[in-house]
């Protein structure tokens, strides 16, 4: 079975969240304090913080040296309960993606650069597990097109865009298909080129003839 993309792992040290401050009132009536309440961050704003926490880490400790993004910085992929994925490109022009959570950590980085298509083409950048349950996700390049619809076996794929390089007839739209677990075989993709939408086809990392009957995997079927 084919393997999809492996990241190198190591691991970092992180330091405890600071519990919010609590709130007292000598009135009748008193207010909720805590998490849930008005003097507590809402659900929301923890998870906001909890990625750019995670992102100055990974610009501190991972995202260094040859390693450093590009001046478009950090594009997050997906943020977890305990984790956040982030795509970058280096100044030379090189792909990288990291899971960072304050423990442990995976990174990898493309010994080359993915050169622009002369043709309008889809190309597979990344395709992993992240090691987060319902974390996997496809990074895909749109060369000189750009992605309407994503549909796997029929059902329709979530898909955002994550990073655009470039201007009309030389644009780069880089975008993040989520799965809701590992998958196999090929999606269908419309796509659109100047005033036409296409129909295309994107094969996964693994086909759909490599997955066992009885495996857990997810199959979209073949082309």
């Amino acid at each position: 079975m084919a393997v999809a993309t492996v990241l190198a792992a190591c691991s970092q040290g992180g330091g405890a969240a600071k519990d919010p401050e609590r709130s007292s009132s000598s009135t009748a009536s008193v207010r909720p304090s805590g998490p849930s309440g008005p003097s507590g961050p809402s659900a929301r704003e923890q998870a906001r913080e909890r990625v750019e926490s995670h992102r100055q880490q990974v610009l501190t400790k991972i995202a260094t040296g040859t390693k450093a993004p590009d001046g478009e910085g950090l594009s997050v992929v997906g943020a977890y309960p305990q984790s956040t994925a982030f795509f970058w490109s280096t100044a030379d022009g090189r792909y990288c993606i990291a899971i960072y959570d304050p423990s442990h950590h995976t990174v990898q980085c493309h010994e080359s650069t993915k050169p622009f298509s002369r043709t309008p083409k889809l190309i597979r950048l990344y395709e992993t597990d992240f090691g987060s349950p319902g974390g996997y996700v496809l990074l895909v390049a749109a060369d000189r097109e750009t992605i309407r619809t994503v549909t796997c076996g029929g059902a329709p794929v979530e898909f955002r865009e994550i990073r655009v390089n470039g201007k009309a007839d030389t644009q780069r739209t880089v975008y993040a298909l989520k799965f809701e677990g590992w998958t196999a075989g090929v999606l269908k993709v419309r796509v659109a080129r100047g005033d036409s939408v296409h129909a295309t086809d994107l094969a996964l990392a693994t086909s759909d003839d490599e997955v066992p009957p009885d495996s857990d995997w997810h199959s979209c079927g073949a082309s």
